[in-house]
C-alpha cells in the first residue's frame, strides 16, 4: 500500500519531488490541517551550510510569481485563523446570509482554496476569484491585538494578517534605521542573515492589551519564535502569544518546547496554521547536497540587459510618503494611494507600447505596498496576466526543471542601508517564464535615489537592479515613491 509520504515525494507534478527524491525529504500533511502542506509548498536548495533544504511557498509569491490576488486572499485567511484560535475573543455573529458559522465558512474557503492550487488557465483564474471572494466574508477584527511580522519574507504576510484583524502591525528588520532606536532583538538560526531587529517608533507599542501574533511564512523548529517571545515577554508580560504561519512541520520534540516555554512563563502559546504535517530529512542531507550543487553552475554576471529601462517617479505631491511598517503602523498605506499608483502603470505600460505578461515585483521588506498595486493593476487590466514577486537576499540554487521550485535565478547590488552593508540580492524564476516577460514593474525601498538601482556595484562584480532584471523581460519600469521616514528619536534627557 503506497503511503501518503511516498505518494507526495513521487508525483513529478510536485516541484518538490527532485529534492525530495535525491536528498530523502519526506513531507507529510496532517489530516487535521485545512490545506495539504504539499500543495503549499515546493522543494530547493539552498547555498546555506547551516540547512541544505528550502520550502518554497506557492502562495507567498516570495520566489515564485503568484497572482496578486491569491497572495493577498490567503494572508486574509490566516489572519481569520489568527481569529478563531483564541476563541473567545471573537464577537458572536453569523457570517453568512444564512446563518453559517464561522467554521462552515473556512471550511468551504479552504476547500476553494485548494481547487485554486489545483487548477490552471482559465479555471484558475475563476477558482481564485471565488476563493477571494469566500475569504472576504470571514474578517473578524481584534483591534487591540499586536501583529509582528518577521524580515524579510513575512513582512507583507504580516501586514495582511494585521489588516484582517485590524489591529497595530510592526514587523522585524535588517535596515539600518539611522535616528530610530532598537528597542529589542532575537536571532533566526538557520536563515542567511540571522539578527532581527526591533525598531518601533512609539514607545508604548507593546502596551496594547491584547495576544500578540507572530506571522512567519513557515514553522519548521520554532527556535525563532521562542528567542522573540523570551524577549517580548521580559519587556512586557503577556498572557497569550499566537503563532501563525502558512505551514507547521515542527516535530513532535519540537511542538512539546513550545508547551514548556508556556508553563516557564506562565502564558499560553496558540498556534494558527493552514498545514499541519511534519518533514523527515535524509541521512547525510548536507554533503549529498553540496554533491548536487558542486554540479550546478553558478550564476554568471551579465554586463547588459536586453530590455528598456524606464523609471516612474512619484512625489508627496502624488501619494503620501510611504511609511514602512518596521517603525510600527495602526493602519496599512491609503488604498486611495495605491489605486492610484497603479492607474500610473497601466497608463504607463499601455502609452510606452509595454506587454504583458507583467511581473510586479517588490524588494525585500517591501511588499505590501506593490502587492496591493498588483492586485488593483490586475483588477483594472486583466489582460496584462499580472503576477507579483519580490528579490531576496537568500542564496539559492537553481535548476531549471519540472520538480524542481527555483528554475532561475537572477543576482545584482542591494540597494537598501541595510546593518550588514551593501551586499547581493536575487530574484527568481523570472527568466524561465514562457512566454517571456513583457514587462516587469520594480518598486525599490521607498526614498531610494535611481542611481543606486542602475549603477550597482562595478567593484565587487555585481551588477544594478535594473540591468539585471533587463535580461528576464522586454521591458523593466523602476517605481519610486516618496519615503515617511521617522524623525530621529530622542535621548532621554531631552524627553522633557
Amino acid at each position: 500500500m503506497t503511503t501518503e509520504k511516498e505518494t507526495i515525494k513521487d508525483n513529478p507534478a510536485w516541484t518538490g519531488s527532485f529534492v525530495a527524491r535525491e536528498l530523502g525529504v519526506r513531507i507529510s500533511s496532517d489530516p487535521s490541517g485545512a490545506v495539504a502542506v504539499a500543495d503549499l509548498v515546493g522543494l530547493a536548495l539552498r547555498r546555506n551550510p547551516r540547512r541544505a533544504h528550502l520550502l518554497v511557498s506557492t502562495v507567498l509569491a516570495k520566489h515564485v510569481p503568484t497572482e496578486p490576488l491569491l497572495v493577498k486572499a490567503v494572508g486574509e485567511l490566516l489572519g481569520v485563523f489568527v481569529a478563531r484560535s483564541l476563541g473567545g475573543l471573537l464577537p458572536s455573529r453569523d457570517y453568512g446570509d444564512d446563518g453559517e458559522t464561522l467554521d462552515v465558512l473556512l471550511g468551504s474557503a479552504t476547500i476553494a482554496l485548494t481547487h485554486a492550487l489545483s487548477s490552471n488557465g482559465a479555471s484558475r483564474v475563476l477558482a481564485i476569484a471565488t476563493f477571494a471572494a469566500q475569504v472576504k466574508r470571514l474578517r473578524v477584527e481584534i483591534p487591540d491585538a499586536i501583529v509582528i511580522g518577521y524580515a524579510e519574507t513575512a513582512t507583507g504576510l504580516g501586514r495582511l494578517v494585521a489588516n484582517s484583524l485590524g489591529s497595530y502591525y510592526i514587523h522585524s528588520t535588517r535596515h539600518a534605521t539611522p535616528g530610530v532606536v532598537q528597542t529589542t532583538g532575537f536571532e533566526e538560526g538557520h536563515s542567511h542573515a540571522t539578527s532581527h531587529r526591533m525598531v518601533p517608533t512609539d514607545p508604548g507599542w507593546l502596551d496594547r492589551s491584547g495576544p500578540l501574533v507572530l506571522v512567519d511564512d513557515e514553522l519548521s523548529t520554532g527556535s525563532t519564535v521562542i528567542n522573540t517571545i523570551r524577549s517580548l515577554h521580559s519587556m512586557v508580560h503577556r498572557p497569550t502569544y499566537v503563532v501563525a504561519t502558512l505551514i507547521d512541520v515542527r516535530s513532535a520534540a519540537d511542538r512539546e518546547r513550545f508547551n514548556t516555554l508556556a508553563a516557564e512563563l506562565d502564558c499560553r502559546i496558540i498556534t494558527a496554521t493552514l498545514g499541519t504535517g511534519s518533514i523527515e530529512l535524509g541521512p547525510d542531507i548536507l554533503d549529498r547536497a553540496a554533491e548536487i550543487i558542486s554540479g550546478v553552475s553558478a550564476p554568471s554576471l551579465v554586463l547588459t540587459g536586453t530590455g528598456r529601462t524606464s523609471l516612474l517617479e512619484l512625489t508627496a505631491q502624488d501619494i503620501a510618503p510611504v511609511r514602512s511598517d518596521r517603525f510600527g503602523s495602526a493602519e496599512p498605506p491609503p488604498a486611495a494611494d495605491m489605486a492610484l499608483v497603479a492607474r500610473r502603470v497601466a497608463a504607463f505600460i499601455e502609452d510606452n507600447g509595454c506587454s504583458g505578461p507583467v511581473v510586479v515585483l517588490g524588494c525585500e521588506e517591501n511588499i505590501y505596498f506593490p502587492l496591493t498595486v498588483a492586485e488593483e493593476l490586475a483588477a483594472l487590466r486583466p489582460d496584462f496576466d499580472v503576477r507579483f514577486s519580490t528579490t531576496t537576499r537568500s542564496p539559492i540554487v537553481p535548476i531549471n526543471r519540472a520538480d524542481y521550485a527555483i528554475a532561475d535565478s537572477l543576482m545584482f547590488a542591494s540597494h537598501d542601508n541595510t546593518v550588514d552593508g551593501p551586499g547581493q540580492r536575487f530574484a527568481y524564476n523570472l527568466q524561465g517564464m514562457s512566454p517571456r516577460n513583457g514587462t516587469i514593474v520594480v518598486f525599490p525601498e521607498p526614498g531610494v535615489d535611481a542611481d543606486t538601482i542602475i549603477s550597482g556595484r562595478p567593484d565587487a562584480g555585481l551588477q544594478g537592479l535594473m540591468p539585471a532584471l533587463a535580461t528576464a523581460a522586454d521591458d523593466v519600469l523602476a517605481v519610486l515613491l516618496p519615503a515617511n521616514y521617522p524623525l530621529p528619536s530622542l535621548p532621554a534627557k531631552d524627553k522633557q
